[in-house]
């Protein structure tokens, strides 16, 4: 009776655990060359999910200045709940521009726009601008970082927790790779973001006229072809980190190396890592939103039949030259004019070569169909006599 109970555990255990990364296909079951200098690396594409190399993805580890992309977060949140915008200007307390590391140089007590704060947060990681923005949204550093915990928890990443909002060194202050994947693809696509990130040499005119010259810490902006943003980070205790994304066509790639041993190296590996995705990988279009899969009868229709289409595009994220098998299922409506042109009237499941559902979406009209009327049933009637 215990060996059932015992068994029986493990097998509620085995489907009701969560796994890292929802909807995550790994590909790389054989032995690659990367990321060898890192302690933690991961990369995998955004719109899959399918991690295509990791490498201690889910170690605790600190992450000195990607800390920034979960206070960015929360500055975003605050602002997409219009408790702020660029404009607004912001005090620089004591706390803030006596704070530690790399920095704008602020100048205390006197008030800088929003957006000019950010701006070096994401340009060059500073610190007192980071301190500062998070007093704005919460009172308090401490405060602040409290709700930084309590959003990582609320996201379900159970390997993140931090201490302070600009990742100077400190006791049970540290994240994985994977935690710092889902924060930066939680805030990769926001307009702000990616309005600064590319940014690669400016200047912070200070209240005073003094100026900074702010550079970008991301030399990849740069140097790799489609790389559109990332963050990087520095301590003696987290080496050299950084979290990066690259584009080619149709594919993103995410990237995370923490613990790297030099800024070098930090940026060489994750050239190899993009380079290494975008060589073996590719996202392909399955099914196409602009393709019609059948038509289907409508009842009381002037047309008789509509045809019906996905309601946007599948695609599969795949090695180069894969086959992929798959077969297409459809549950229906009853279909009954009138119809409008993004209707949906049904829903399509996509099976694999085991008849598993990999993948489902809403079936959609792309037309208007008219109720027939008692006239056209008239002009039928006589066009037969």
């Amino acid at each position: 009776m215990k060996k059932l109970y015992l068994l029986l555990s493990f097998i509620l255990l085995a489907i009701f655990m969560p796994s890292v990364m929802p909807n995550a296909v790994v590909f790389a079951s054989e032995k690659v060359n990367l990321a060898e200098g890192a302690k933690s690396a991961l990369l995998y594409d955004k719109r899959s999910g399918s991690i295509v190399f990791e490498k201690n993805m889910d170690k605790h580890l600190p992450i000195a200045s990607m800390t920034k992309l979960a206070s960015l977060m929360l500055i975003f949140d605050a602002m997409d709940r219009g408790e702020f915008d660029e404009s607004t200007l912001i005090r620089v307390s004591h706390h803030s521009a006596k704070t530690e590391g790399s920095s704008a140089f602020l100048d205390e007590g006197s008030d800088y726009k929003a957006g000019d704060l950010i701006m070096s947060v994401i340009v060059c990681s500073a610190n007192d601008s980071t301190v500062a923005l998070a007093e704005k949204v919460a009172g308090t550093e401490d405060e602040f970082v409290k709700r930084m915990n309590t959003k990582v928890k609320e996201m379900g990443l159970k390997d993140t927790s931090f201490m302070n909002c600009t990742g100077l060194p400190a006791i049970d202050h540290y994240s994985s790779a994977h935690d710092i994947a889902k924060i930066y693809e939680k805030i990769c696509d926001n307009k702000i973001y990616k309005k600064y990130s590319t940014i690669w040499m400016t200047e912070l005119v200070h209240p005073s006229g003094r100026k900074t010259d702010i550079v970008n810490t991301n030399r990849l902006i740069r140097t790799y072809e489609g790389c559109d943003s990332g963050k990087t980070g520095f301590t003696s205790d987290a080496g050299y980190c950084l979290s990066a994304s690259a584009t080619r066509g149709v594919m993103r790639l995410i990237g995370v190396v923490i613990g790297e041993k030099d800024s070098k190296t930090r940026f060489n590996e994750m050239a190899d890592m993009f380079n290494y995705g975008f060589s073996n990988y590719e996202n392909k279009v399955v099914l196409s939103k602009d393709q019609p899969l059948g038509e289907r009868e409508v009842v009381s229709s002037k047309q008789k039949v509509v045809k019906f289409y996905p309601e946007h595009d599948l695609v599969k994220f795949i090695r180069k030259g894969e086959d992929i098998k798959y077969s297409l299922e459809y549950r229906f409506e009853k279909l009954k004019a009138p119809l409008k042109s993004g209707e949906v009237i049904g829903k399509l499941f996509v099976l694999d070569d085991k008849n598993i559902v990999t993948d489902e979406m809403p079936l959609v009209v792309r037309e208007d169909v008219q109720k027939i009327k008692l006239k056209d049933i008239l002009v039928k009637i006589f066009k037969k006599i």
